[in-house]
């Protein structure tokens, strides 16, 4: 993925403006709290938001859904699901 850049100034008091694109490309509101990291000579902007464990949040989600079924399983449960949709001679 290739970069993308921003330049700003640096006002008084060390106060920077977040350029308004990549504020709304962050989804950035007045208020919101971010951190700062230094690596080398890069300051890297950490929004929390966007550094959630994803894993985490959905554990769990897909309780209720069943499990992968097997080729043979799949074939049995196909030919059950076509055969339900067709009456019997015995069913009239």
């Amino acid at each position: 993925m290739i970069g993308m850049e921003w330049e700003t100034r640096v006002l008084e008091k060390g106060r920077v403006t977040i350029p308004n694109e990549l504020r709304e490309r962050l989804g950035l509101r007045k208020g919101d709290k971010i951190r700062f990291s230094l690596e080398g000579g890069t300051i890297h902007l950490i929004v929390p938001g966007l550094e959630r464990d994803v894993v985490e949040e959905t554990k769990g989600s897909l309780k209720g859904v069943e499990r992968e079924f097997n080729p043979e399983e799949l074939k049995d449960a196909l030919l059950t699901a076509v055969a339900s949709k067709f009456k019997t001679v015995e069913d009239g």
